[in-house]
């Protein structure tokens, strides 16, 4: 997921129902209904490859550890691998620690599927990430816990490594935090015959997202105003180095729409403004000396 990584909630239900009896005031027994489990991550955002999760189809090209990485979320636009937003890409997650016992007690959370992807920056903060999961599949409780793979980049974007461009091209003077939001509202499929899920299915794919810069003239004022679309917004975490050594994110969204503008006025205190906005279409292109996603 990135560096830092914390589960910030873990849960599993098996639908229990409870069956009484006429002429009865209690409980006879129980049956049980489909398997169901969800779970949060958070992180400090140090590679893209949680994008594959998201978009779930990537292009590569490159070669001598430097390499480009594209996803988008219109997947006529990738060639090599096409399977874009309308697939959800399920993964399979371990989660495991140690009891007092000595032995380990790890969780397979089989058939996974983000839901949702957040991004924030702040001034003076580490670029935070939060992801959303659902599973619906259960498997025995083990002992033994996988070596997590090495994303092969580990490098830990600050507000520092951040610009927001909007349109791209023109940076908005200022800023101080901005947050992107990822919801792909997937839900899992299940069929007679078994309490597990047997797939997944996405409905509306939505983008967001909100900032918080200085107030120093009407611009985006007057877009909420205008009723418009923006051509284009970009968001860019960079190490600011180039070739092999290079670590660059770079989000290029499309058709973007200005919802809502607020500002708030105190003496002796800064006017900032806050603006709210939604997208319609995204292109993520990371660089890096990575071959290919983990």
């Amino acid at each position: 997921f990135g560096l830092q990584q914390s589960v910030g909630s873990l849960s599993f239900k098996n639908n229990q129902i409870a069956l009484t009896q006429l002429n009865n005031i209690e409980v006879e027994s129980f049956a049980y209904g489909k398997n169901e489990g969800n779970g949060s991550v958070d992180f400090v955002l140090s590679s893209p490859w949680v994008f594959d999760a998201i978009l779930g189809g990537v292009d590569t090209t490159g070669s001598t550890n430097d390499y480009t990485h594209i996803w988008d979320s219109d997947s006529a636009n990738l060639t090599a691998d096409n399977t874009g937003i309308r697939s959800p890409k399920s993964f399979d997650i371990e989660v495991g620690f140690d009891t007092t016992t000595s032995t380990d007690v790890v969780r397979h959370c089989k058939g996974s599927l983000f839901s949702s992807l957040n991004i924030k920056s702040s001034i003076g903060e580490t670029v935070s990430g939060s992801m959303d999961f659902l599973y619906g599949i259960i498997d025995t409780v083990t002992t033994s816990i996988g070596s997590p793979i090495a994303d092969g980049v580990a490098f830990p974007y600050t507000f520092a490594h951040a610009t927001l461009e909007l349109p791209d091209g023109s940076a908005v003077a200022q800023l101080q935090d901005f947050d992107i939001s990822f919801s792909s509202n997937t839900e899992l499929l299940y069929e007679q015959g078994t309490a597990n899920a047997v797939g997944g299915f996405r409905k509306l794919f939505e983008m967001t997202g909100k900032f918080n810069a200085s107030f120093v003239d009407k611009t985006q004022l007057q877009r909420v105003f205008d009723r418009t679309e923006v051509a284009t917004l970009t968001v860019e975490f960079t190490n600011g180095l180039s070739t092999t050594s290079e670590k660059t994110i770079k989000l290029e969204f499309a058709g973007v729409g200005l919802s809502e503008h607020s500002l708030s006025i105190a003496p002796n205190e800064p006017v900032f403004e806050d603006l709210t906005f939604q997208m319609r279409n995204v292109k993520v292109t990371a660089n890096n000396s990575v071959s290919a996603v983990p």
